[in-house]
C-alpha cells in the first residue's frame, strides 16, 4: 500500500471495514444492469445490505488486509463490472430477495434467452400489414384472420441459451412481450469460510419444504413398519399395543378394567340380536 494513491487507500480501508462488519459478502455482475435499476435495488436493500462497486485489485487488497480466510475465493466469481454486497442476511435469503426484485424487460439483440421464449396462440391485436412478415421471419406461426394478425399455435422463438437475433427481438417488441429480467443475481456469496455459488443458492422454499416433509413421512413410516422405537413414533406404538391388547382381551374374554366395557357392549349386542327370536 506504500505506493498506492490516497483515494485508493481510503477505498480499500472502507471495503475492509465493511468486510469485518458483515458476515456475508456476495458478488454480482452488473455489466447489463441499467443504472436506474441498480439504484432501485440499492434503495430496496437499504437497512438490509450495503452495495459497493470497486475494481478487483482494490477488493483483493481489502481481502488481504481484512484477513478473512476464504473470502479471497470470491475473486474467481468476479468477472467484468462487479458489485460487492455486504449483508447480515444469510446468502439464501439475500439471493431470494434479489430474485424477487427483478423486473421484466424487452429482449435486445445479442442477449441470451434465460428460458424458452414462447409466443402463445391467440390474437395479437396487430392489424394486417408488414408486422405479419416480421412475425413470420422470427419463426412465429401467424396469419391474418378476422381483420387482425393471429398466432395460430404456440411458437418457440428462442430456446434457453440461444442468442436472440435482431429480427426476433423486434418481433417480440411488436407483441409487447418482455422475456428478459433486469436485476442483480448473486454469482457467489461468502459466509463462515464457505463459498455458496448461484446454483446452490437458487432453490424454491416451497419445493424444498415439500421434499423435507415427504422425506420425514417416508422415514417415519419406515421406522414404524420396522418396529424401530423413537420419540416421534413411540405414542403411535403405545396406541397400537393398547389396541392389540384390548382386542386380545375381548377375544379371550378377560375381565379387566380396560376390557370389561367392550365385553358388556358385545354381550348387549348379542342379546339384542337374539331377542327377536326369544318368545
Amino acid at each position: 500500500m506504500a505506493h498506492v494513491a490516497k483515494w485508493k487507500k481510503k477505498a480499500v480501508a472502507s471495503l475492509e471495514e465493511l468486510m469485518k462488519a458483515h458476515p456475508v459478502i456476495a458478488v454480482s455482475n452488473i455489466e447489463s444492469l441499467p443504472a436506474k435499476q441498480f439504484q432501485e435495488i440499492r434503495e430496496k436493500l437499504r437497512g438490509k445490505a450495503i452495495i459497493k462497486v470497486a475494481k478487483i485489485n482494490l477488493l483483493r487488497l481489502a481481502f488481504e488486509n481484512a484477513g478473512i480466510k476464504g473470502a479471497e475465493k470470491l475473486e474467481s466469481h468476479m468477472t467484468g463490472p462487479t458489485a460487492v454486497i455486504f449483508s447480515d442476511m444469510n446468502p439464501f435469503k439475500l439471493f431470494a430477495f434479489l430474485k424477487r426484485n427483478k423486473s421484466k424487460a424487452p429482449a435486445k439483440p445479442g442477449q441470451v434467452a434465460p428460458d424458452d421464449i414462447i409466443v402463445p396462440k391467440g390474437d395479437t391485436g396487430l392489424p394486417p400489414g408488414p408486422a405479419l412478415g416480421d412475425l413470420k421471419g422470427a419463426g412465429i406461426n401467424a396469419r391474418i384472420d378476422g381483420g387482425s394478425i393471429k398466432v395460430m399455435k404456440d411458437s418457440v422463438v428462442a430456446k434457453r441459451g440461444d442468442v436472440i437475433t435482431a429480427d426476433k427481438a423486434a418481433a417480440l417488441a411488436k407483441l409487447g412481450l418482455k422475456p428478459m429480467e433486469i436485476g442483480m443475481t448473486l454469482e457467489a456469496a461468502f459466509e463462515n469460510g464457505m463459498i455458496f455459488t448461484s446454483d446452490i443458492l437458487d432453490f424454491s422454499e416451497e419445493e424444498t419444504l415439500a421434499k423435507v416433509q415427504s422425506a420425514y413421512m417416508s422415514g417415519f413410516n419406515l421406522a414404524f413398519n420396522a418396529g424401530y422405537y423413537m420419540k416421534a413414533n413411540i405414542e403411535l406404538f403405545l396406541q397400537k399395543a393398547f389396541s392389540n391388547a384390548r382386542n386380545l382381551g375381548v377375544e379371550a374374554k378377560v375381565l379387566d378394567s380396560g376390557v370389561v366395557e367392550y365385553l358388556l357392549a358385545k354381550a348387549q349386542s348379542n342379546a339384542m340380536a337374539i331377542s327377536p327370536m326369544v318368545k
